[in-house]
């Protein structure tokens, strides 16, 4: 007779397991998608191109590692799911740095981007338009960051918990009950 270890929920329906198939999925797509886009942003980027850089970089890690997740949740290996939610953390805090330089950035240049945006345009309004400008753009690159970040954090969550499952019924099969004994 097996014992039963309950199966873990995310999203209060859907199995650890295939919130981590999921979750893995969508790492992959969007590390991928923005690693390629980011690609091309460098070429055509003007000024300081590091935040960009490291961008694409830490974007390609979470495809790599979303695929190491993806493996693991299939082939219901807690090694790999146990990696993947150590890249995972790693990430968090790589991107809580990259995201916190590069708002950075956009604070820093935005003054820049004000005067050349002035210049360009010769307009009685186009200071008042390109402070707007300058404003919005932090506004959503801030909101995007945020978003992101709590998207991550949810989805370690979520590894975690089918982790922990996994855990839980390795030793479930390990146990031998009295009446099995003899």
């Amino acid at each position: 007779m097996i014992s039963r270890v309950p199966t873990r929920t995310c999203c209060f329906c859907v199995p650890s397991r295939a919130g981590v198939v999921i979750f893995s999925l969508l790492g992959i797509a969007f590390g991928s998608i923005i690693t390629a886009l980011g690609c091309l942003r460098i070429k055509n980027a003007e000024g300081s191109k590091v935040s960009l850089i490291i961008e694409v970089v830490v974007c390609g890690i979470l495809a790599l590692v979303s695929l190491f997740g993806l493996i693991g949740a299939l082939a219901r290996m807690l090694g790999l799911i146990r990696f993947y939610f150590a890249m995972l953390l790693i990430h968090l805090l790589v991107s809580f740095g990259t995201g916190a330089f590069a708002i950075y950035r956009i604070f820093h240049d935005a003054p820049a981007f004000v005067g050349k945006c002035v210049s360009d345009n010769a307009g009685p309004d186009a200071s008042k338009v390109c402070t707007d400008g300058a404003s919005i753009t932090k506004a959503i690159v801030i909101g995007m960051f945020l978003l992101l970040w709590l998207f991550e954090i949810w989805g370690c969550v979520i590894v975690s918990n089918y982790g922990r499952q996994l855990r839980e019924e390795r030793t479930a099969e390990r146990v031998v009950k009295d009446n099995e004994a003899w």
